[in-house]
């Protein structure tokens, strides 16, 4: 009997389902065979609370694996741990730089991790960091570091690091994403894709020697892109041979109004509580 695996989009920004709730934030649910992962945590709030109105019970997590370093991916961590006991959490080392968004008018505000790592820790959560990429299981890596290779897809400015006292750039070193191997080919889970979406599924065909990408889900980051980076994300789509692009979080109304009408049924937007179930 063929493998497969499920994913449940715990925490996002939007929820129809009753007796879910949404928040800015993302957390998804991957079961595969005995290992049930969660990959990324959301804002705090809600991914505990879904999973027991889903009748998930959370000390079936085996191991968590954070995209990156914000706290709407970062903030359920604490509680988890706390309820499953000590759990192996993957990241990058850059996961614990003091992050901020600074926007023109608008005094700094800190959204990285809201513990550190001291407190992270006695709560549980077991960190193993890593720059390149990690296999989680058979069939499921994380990609480690993505870095742009796309001119149009420059990283925001308001994405600052405080150090020396200054808020320097953040080139948000610590972006990953997940890959699960299928019989139709990658799926890629998707955090924020900061370093930007064709860029990542660019390094997702590097890491895998495929040359096509089944499906992706997650956030894209495409919310506040120009009109430009939009049409030229839209333009470099179908070199990946893609038979879904599952989007949400951060990829903003008008980006998915516009990845709808080029992609047509192949483009879903998602959100908190939907699942999905591929054969491996």
């Amino acid at each position: 009997m063929a493998e497969t695996v499920e994913i449940i989009n715990l925490v996002d920004n939007t929820v129809t389902a009753r007796g879910l709730i949404a928040e800015h934030g993302l957390a998804f649910l991957v079961r595969k065979g005995e290992t049930t992962f969660l990959f990324d945590t959301g804002a705090g709030a809600a991914v505990v609370q879904n999973m027991l109105s889903l009748g998930l019970d959370p000390r079936e997590i085996t191991t968590i694996a954070l995209s990156h370093g914000h706290d709407d991916h970062t903030g359920g961590l604490k509680k988890i741990c706390e309820i499953t006991g000590p759990l192996p959490v993957y990241a990058h080392p850059d996961v614990f730089t003091a992050k901020y968004r600074l926007r023109e008018g608008e005094e700094a505000r800190y959204i990285g991790i809201p513990w550190s790592r001291a407190e992270l820790e006695a709560s549980g959560a077991v960190f193993h960091l890593s720059r390149q990429p990690v296999e989680l299981a058979e069939g499921i890596v994380l990609t480690g570091e993505i870095r742009p290779r796309q001119a149009f897809e420059a990283l925001s400015r308001e994405f600052r690091l405080l150090a020396g006292g200054e808020y320097l750039q953040d080139n948000l070193w610590d972006d990953q994403s997940l890959i699960i191997t299928t019989r139709e080919g990658p799926l890629v889970l998707l955090g924020c894709a900061h370093s930007g979406l064709i860029s990542t599924l660019e390094r997702v065909l590097d890491l895998t020697g495929a040359d096509r990408i089944f499906a992706v889900i997650g956030g894209t980051h495409l919310k506040d892109a120009s009109p430009e980076r939009l049409e030229d994300t839209i333009k470099a789509l179908p070199r990946f041979g893609l038979r879904y692009l599952v989007a949400c979080h951060c990829t903003g109304f008008q980006a998915s109004a516009a990845l709808y009408q080029a992609l047509g049924d192949k483009f879903i937007y998602n959100e908190t509580g939907r699942a999905f179930r591929f054969v491996c």
